[in-house]
């Protein structure tokens, strides 16, 4: 028979490390931001057929950003709270020298959040389809991969436009 002090320090050994476990378990996604299209609109851009990016990001993307967003962009940091939207339209050739906005394609999300997003410098990533409200699966790590090259500029990509 186990003696009481052998069962609790198993115990104690069991809780540890499931609690090792959840330190390793990925932060939950962002959630999908409504309304996002009334928050100041930053940029546009259009990602063509002769760059790398065009199979995965191809067309008219335009980023919004929240109160927050717009004070880091300002900072050059970003504080606790900041989303930016990234919400990517295909590229439709109207002939001629007329390229017009397709369908939306997929909106991507960016959060801060210093804790819960620790280990991808403070920001979750999140992308949705096209009229989804369901994070994709799987695209957090390789959104980040892509944001580590601009780690000098708080991982964010574009800069406010006057």
């Amino acid at each position: 028979m186990r003696t009481p002090s052998v069962r609790m320090g198993r115990l104690i050994i069991a809780l540890a490390a499931f609690g090792l476990m959840g330190a390793d378990a990925p932060a939950p996604s962002p959630d999908f931001p409504d309304g996002y299209r009334d928050w100041r609109h930053v940029s546009t851009g259009l990602i063509g057929p002769h760059a790398p990016a065009y199979a995965a990001n191809g067309g008219f993307h335009h980023i919004y950003a929240n109160p927050a967003a717009l004070r880091g962009y300002k900072a050059g940091r970003f504080p606790d709270g900041a989303v930016l939207v990234y919400d990517l339209f295909e590229a439709v050739d109207r002939g001629g020298d007329v390229t017009a906005q397709g369908p939306r394609r997929h909106v991507d999300v960016m959060v801060k959040d210093s804790r819960r997003f620790a280990r991808t410098g403070g920001w979750g990533y999140a992308e949705f389809a096209a009229g989804e409200r369901a994070p994709r699966p799987g695209m957090a790590a390789a959104c980040h991969a892509c944001h580590e090259r601009v780690q000098a500029r708080d991982y964010v990509f574009s800069g406010l436009r006057d």
